[in-house]
């Protein structure tokens, strides 16, 4: 009697007429195991309800600084070799606040990273925990490895790129991502867009989740070298499920009206932030430059809607431009209520940036501008050991 190779249809029995066991160890096709044996399953303790190790930190570098801490380039070393670099903060007193308001500022910061940490959106930075080290709290974070906004658009290391790459490389940069502006650079209005559609994608989650960022500024927004966009340095976030009246944190600068004058948080006001970064962005300006009082800066913000069109630059298609103009306009209206109501509705909403897009589109003048923009940093910025 012969045994036959099963059919498509007979799944239960597998070549040479053996009965499928689904239980059985499977044969491995991998670097884990060779054709000529099968694999036992893993048998491991169980483990038990609570666990834990040391985890050893070696720090490289600073990154930066802000009003609450310091940040670093730490490799995390595990063992058999592993090791994995993370970006950690460091959060110490200061001598002018009491501890007991220092604990309740930390109580706050570590209850906006677990939330956060728990959304898992591409676009915002991946928060892995939040531990004392003596007297000190410290964040342990994903480094972005790539360069923030505003050191993107820094008008030196522009000019210093100019010698360090191809006649080539510099055309197509110009020609396809940036040029030079009066405080630094300016982006083509569709690169531009295309940063802008990142953060509303990353800001978008936070406003599902009722978290109001309350801190967006170029130095906030990183860019990945894959072109990835993220948003990060969530410590003046606000959760409206349990503060509705929060205190205004955040800077000045890129302040809504509305915190200024009203010392009022809403998700409009995230919208405003992004809408003075676009337009910076698409200017090459610092729009705020002269203001030396917070009186003349709320008062330059309140009259900007109305001066947007002097600011924008010129296009090739004037619909393009006009559509550019209603988007920027809609997203810094000095009247709250008249600003788009959250980052979806900025993105995906009637004069929304994704509307921008499709014009872009149906132009022919869309591009793959996060490949491009990743592009542009390792042109500028190359990557350590490069």
């Amino acid at each position: 009697m012969s045994s036959s190779l099963p059919s498509s249809d007979d799944p239960d029995r597998e070549a040479g007429g053996q009965e499928f066991d689904p239980d059985a160890p499977t044969l491995m096709l991998s670097y884990h195991g060779t054709l000529e044996r099968r694999a036992a399953p893993a048998r491991v303790a169980e483990p038990s309800e609570e666990m834990s190790w040391n985890a050893r930190y070696r720090i490289l570098r600073k990154l930066g600084s802000g009003g609450q801490g310091v940040v670093y380039l730490a490799l995390r070393e595990g063992v058999d070799g592993y090791s994995t670099k993370v970006a950690i903060k460091l959060y110490a007193r200061d001598e002018s606040v009491s501890e007991s308001s220092h604990l309740k500022e930390m109580e706050r910061i570590a209850h906006q990273g677990q939330k956060i940490s728990e959304i898992q959106q591409d676009n915002l930075v991946n928060i892995r925990d939040f531990v004392a080290l003596e007297d000190t709290r410290v964040m342990v974070m994903e480094w972005v490895d790539g360069l923030d906004l505003r050191q993107l658009l820094d008008a030196k290391l522009y000019r210093e790129s100019e010698a360090r790459v191809t006649k080539a490389d510099w055309d197509r940069l110009n020609d396809v991502l940036v040029s030079p502006g009066e405080d630094h650079c300016m982006l083509r209005p569709a690169a531009a867009v295309d940063i802008l559609r990142g953060c509303l994608a990353g800001l978008s989650s936070l406003h599902h989740h009722e978290i109001i960022h309350s801190d967006l500024k170029p130095s906030n927004i990183m860019i990945k070298r894959t072109g990835t966009k993220k948003l990060i340095d969530m410590d003046s976030s606000c959760d409206r499920q349990v503060d509705l009246r929060a205190e205004v944190r955040g800077t000045p600068y890129y302040m809504a009206p509305e915190l200024i004058r009203e010392r009022d948080v809403r998700y409009r006001s995230d919208i405003a932030s992004l809408g003075y970064v676009l337009i910076e962005m698409l200017t090459g300006k610092l729009l705020f430059k002269e203001c030396k009082t917070l009186d003349q800066l709320l008062e330059k913000k309140l009259r900007l809607p109305g001066e947007l069109v002097e600011y924008m630059p010129r296009y090739d298609h004037l619909d393009l431009r006009l559509d550019l103009l209603e988007l920027c306009t809609k997203m810094i209206a000095a009247d709250p209520t008249e600003r788009f109501p959250d980052a979806e509705a900025a993105d995906l909403g009637k004069l929304g940036a994704a509307s921008f897009h499709r014009q872009l589109v149906k132009h022919d003048l869309s591009a793959e501008y996060s490949r491009d923009l990743g592009w542009w940093i390792d042109l500028v910025h190359p990557a350590e050991g490069d």
